[in-house]
């Protein structure tokens, strides 16, 4: 009887198999058609692939995806799972909003997930559904749709699925633009990347431009392998330039710049007029535990901070751009070498450079050395107006130099005045890490045919760096070029440490918004417990009168750098803010950052003005390097010249955190995503 049951048993499995075979043997022909896809609302959305890795499958599943299948041929049906559901991948060739997933099915209950990457999923829906079911998915983001059924007793079958793209907006890998920063000779390699039209500076969507600039951070140069993308040698520079051609072929559009010295590749712009003892140290916050604060302390670094003249008498002329009714002067004594500050100064006043007051003379104390030294003068009672300011260091504590830790200069209403400072030349030893400065490109921005850039100076600290001092450069474009042999190097106020334990640094991403309210706008951002939005503004003609820059408090746009408020929490160092005069978001802002600088989250926020409030946030991309050693993302940010209305096109950078996985060229390059508004 055993036996009997047995020959029963094995006959059925024999007659399962044959049916099986009978369905996976029989051909279906799908007729042809005529698809076109125009993002358009309301479309079915085309399928890339379809995966059902742990599941026996009975159908064609090319077929089961071919737009031009009908309803009623061709289903799947799931037979065994090596886990404990079915699992069916929906894999689209670019991120969509879904409105509708509609299902013809035996499936009872269903489980949808969506992703962004593939990799990472979340659940959206788990419920019971009836033989035809309509999801609604509301315009939910997807890359990817993972579909998770229960096993049952019987065999799941398919009938047909199918997706209609909602509202909203369309993410997809700029393939033919990223194609061009994978280079094999020469420039072959960045990171950061900021973009600026040359032609007229206007930076508005749509704008026109003969010719794109672009500036890069730590670039290769060298050669790459094309069958390996392996470096087979290099050079690393500090920051570099690139050109294109908007009216060419994108594959021929491209070139790039850099200096050539000594026959060998080096970097545009050079950092020496922000190292040494100059006398620009004087006016900046670097060594000084709060920034533009007569309460603030100086420490004893000798690592370019302070300045010290070539000889045992000195002279400085400070530009403060306008005239202004002073009130007051505070000095810091050379700290770092206190034999070599000054005993004896006099300081002047001129309205014009040519005629100056009686100079009045003043005695320093000798500084203690001390790394929290407090000021060691405050003049109180100057009450003059003027725009240049002389001092004389007429005598020092040493025989053969003479020095100065800082100084700060306040109005009659105690605001802090800056400016351009010139005067002896100073020693030329530069000190420590002082070695080891370079400038890594910040955004900037062009007026009257000058490229405006704001460059931050970074020096090694140990087994890191760190930023000192924001500066900025004054660029000549001749012919839609940048000619960086002709710049000019400013000092600027925009990094300071505040006396909340915060530091500020400015320059992370520029918005000329002058054809709408005739500012430009620069955004940083503020380190404290966290990465906040901050942001300030300007007239283009102030571009180098940092005394009449503001700043936005939360309320209204103030004049002390240390009020501005934190606007948003989790920027990046990078990021833009564009406004957009058409379609979806007419007339917003829109703010596109990596969600804490690193955390591969591209996303963006929304505001009706410049400086907010700012919508939560909507994540549009997650970013996948696992494929690569040790590689990391961050910096996204909108390139407004790149992009055109309706198609938004957004750049981020990829590094590594293991320098031997360097030498792939696949790592160290911008890639690029397009951001596109579904037509109605």
């Amino acid at each position: 009887m055993r036996i009997f049951k047995y020959i029963i048993v094995l006959i059925g499995i024999l007659l399962l198999s044959s049916c099986q075979n009978n369905i996976t043997q029989e051909e279906i022909v799908i007729p042809s058609c005529q698809t076109s896809f125009s993002y358009t609302l309301g479309e079915e959305i085309p399928v890339e692939s379809l995966t059902i890795p742990y599941s026996t499958v009975i159908g064609n599943q090319s077929n089961f995806i071919n737009p031009c299948k009908p309803v009623d041929i061709n289903p799947l049906i799931l037979t065994q799972s090596s886990i404990k559901t079915h699992q069916v991948f929906f894999n689209f060739d670019a991120i969509y909003p879904i409105d509708l997933m509609q299902i013809i099915s035996d499936v009872s209950t269903l489980s949808l997930e969506v992703s962004l990457d593939g990799v990472s999923y979340r659940r959206v829906i788990n419920q019971e559904i009836i033989k035809e079911h309509q999801f609604q998915l509301g315009g939910v983001m997807a890359k990817s749709i993972k579909l998770v059924i229960p096993i049952t007793d019987d065999n799941i079958t398919l009938e047909d699925i199918r997706f209609t793209l909602g509202d909203g907006l369309i993410i997809m890998e700029d393939d033919d633009l990223t194609r061009q920063f994978l280079r094999y000779q020469g420039w072959t390699g960045a990171d950061g990347v900021f973009s600026f039209n040359l032609t007229s500076g206007d930076e508005t969507i749509g704008a026109d431009k003969s010719n794109i600039g672009f500036i890069f951070s730590d670039t290769f140069v060298g050669e790459v392998y094309t069958n390996n993308n392996l470096r087979k040698s290099s050079v690393m520079i500090n920051n570099s330039l690139g050109y294109m051609n908007p009216d060419l072929p994108i594959d021929e559009a491209f070139t790039f710049d850099y200096r050539i010295t000594d026959g060998l590749p080096s970097s545009p712009f050079i950092p020496d007029a922000y190292i040494g003892l100059t006398p620009r140290n004087l006016l900046d916050g670097d060594g000084l535990s709060i920034s533009q604060s007569k309460d603030a302390t100086l420490s004893n670094s000798s690592e370019g901070i302070s300045y010290r003249a070539s000889q045992a008498q000195a002279e400085l002329i400070i530009d403060l751009k306008d005239l202004y009714n002073l009130g007051s002067i505070t000095l810091w004594n050379d700290n770092s070498n206190p034999s070599m500050g000054t005993k004896t100064l006099a300081i002047s006043y001129s309205t014009d450079n040519l005629n100056f007051t009686d100079p009045i003379m003043y005695t320093l104390n000798q500084a203690s050395g001390s790394n929290i030294e407090p000021y060691t003068k405050d003049i109180s009672d100057i009450n003059t107006t003027a725009r240049y300011i002389k001092l004389e260091l007429l005598e020092s504590y040493d025989q053969n130099y003479i020095g100065l830790g800082k100084l700060m200069i306040f109005d009659t209403q105690g605001r802090f005045l800056f400016g351009d400072i010139t005067g002896t030349n100073s020693v030329s030893t530069l000190h420590n890490n002082e070695l080891s400065a370079r400038l890594w490109l910040q955004d900037g921005v062009v007026i009257n045919q000058n490229l405006y850039l704001f460059p931050i100076l970074v020096k090694d600290e140990g087994d890191i760096f760190k930023v000192h001092n924001v500066g900025l450069i004054q660029s000549p474009i001749v012919d839609g070029k940048i000619v960086y042999e002709e710049a000019n190097y400013y000092s600027t106020p925009l990094q300071t440490k505040t006396s909340d334990g915060g530091t500020l640094f400015f320059g992370a991403g520029i918005l000329n918004n002058v054809n709408r309210d005739g500012y430009i706008y620069i955004y940083g951002y503020k380190d404290l417990n966290g990465r906040h939005l901050v942001v300030g503004r300007f007239l283009p003609e102030d571009i180098l009168n940092h005394n009449h820059w503001t700043y936005f408090n939360g309320e209204t746009f103030v004049h002390d750098i240390n009020e501005a408020a934190p606007l948003i929490e989790g920027v990046s160092a990078e990021l833009s803010m564009t406004y957009i005069p058409s379609g979806a978001f007419e007339g917003k802002y829109m703010l596109t950052v990596m969600e804490n600088t690193t955390s591969g989250k591209i996303s963006y926020a929304l505001s009706d003005t410049p400086f907010g409030s700012f919508s939560n946030y909507t994540q549009i991309y997650q970013t996948n390097v696992s494929h690569l050693r040790g590689a990391f993302t961050y910096n996204a940010k909108m390139h407004p010249v790149l992009s055109k209305p309706g198609e938004y096109v957004i750049s981020y950078n990829v590094n590594t955190t293991l320098a031997g996985a360097l030498s792939d060229a696949n790592i160290y390059y911008p890639r690029f995503i397009k951001m596109i508004e579904v037509k109605k």
